[in-house]
């Protein structure tokens, strides 16, 4: 498998996509806020969270709509002094003038609820011994691994039902996706570091080697998104807080395996 990499200093977005991060307000104070980024217009627009929203919510793009679900909210009469909450808050992307507004409430509160959606549905799980939930459109499935025993099952939401994919599978960070049934996912050194790529092919279940084709001069931080783009195109973001930016690796990924 071999990667040809390409960086940028510029904001970027897949179609539409949000990113959640504190930054100062006028009033000096820390406040959360949704980048939304364009990679056609290669710009970006930062709209405030909705007023009500908690902390420790998620956000996710479905449709022509984002969605911030989940938070806690604090409440000293509990052993933990908050208590998470089920709230869902809606912003129309065709209709923004019109703001966030309240909708139908998740059946179970979540705090930094793990979500992402497929086919018009938004799928939450409760974060604990979980790694990101990736999306396996081709199937109609999502991919689920437990850190405490390594098992990957697969949720296939066209018949709702769940399979078990292996016992004990290789571990991937908080940023993975599937091109053309092989895993990819970030990995980095001890201290942090970007190292690299792995990559796993799920249908013949063997771990694939990854070649960069070219050299990049950024270096990507911790908590890194990758990003599908289709077409054998990927891009991982990240947040620079040093320079208050986003920046991204542009990648485009093919297998050369026999």
């Amino acid at each position: 498998m071999s990667v040809d990499a390409s960086d940028s200093s510029t904001y970027f977005g897949e179609l539409i996509r949000v990113l959640v991060e504190k930054w100062p307000g006028t009033d000096g104070k820390m406040t959360l806020s949704l980048h939304f980024l364009d990679l056609e217009r290669d710009e970006v627009f930062i709209r405030a969270m909705p007023p009500d929203a908690s902390l420790s919510s998620t956000a996710v793009a479905c449709g022509n709509h984002v969605y911030v679900l989940g938070g806690i909210r604090k409440n000293d009469a509990t052993i933990f002094g908050y208590d998470d909450v089920n709230d869902i808050f809606q912003l129309d992307l065709k209709d923004l003038e019109h703001g966030w507004r309240k909708t139908t409430s998740m059946l179970f509160p979540r705090s930094f609820p793990l979500v992402l959606a497929a086919e018009g549905k938004i799928y939450g799980f409760e974060r604990i011994s979980l790694c990101d939930p990736v999306l396996d459109s081709f199937r109609s499935r999502i991919l689920v691994h437990c850190n405490a025993n390594d098992t990957l099952y697969a949720y296939y939401y066209d018949r709702k039902s769940w399979v078990c994919l292996g016992q004990k599978f290789c571990y991937w960070s908080e940023s993975a996706t599937i091109v053309d049934d092989v895993l990819y996912t970030v990995i980095y050194n001890y201290s942090g570091k970007f190292r690299s790529l792995e990559a796993y092919n799920l249908l013949d279940k063997k771990h694939l080697p990854v070649k960069w084709s070219s050299e990049f001069s950024v270096d990507p931080t911790m908590k890194g998104i990758l990003y599908r783009l289709g077409n054998g195109k990927c891009i991982l973001g990240w947040v620079n807080h040093k320079h208050m930016s986003f920046e991204y690796l542009r990648l485009t990924i093919w297998c050369n395996e026999q």
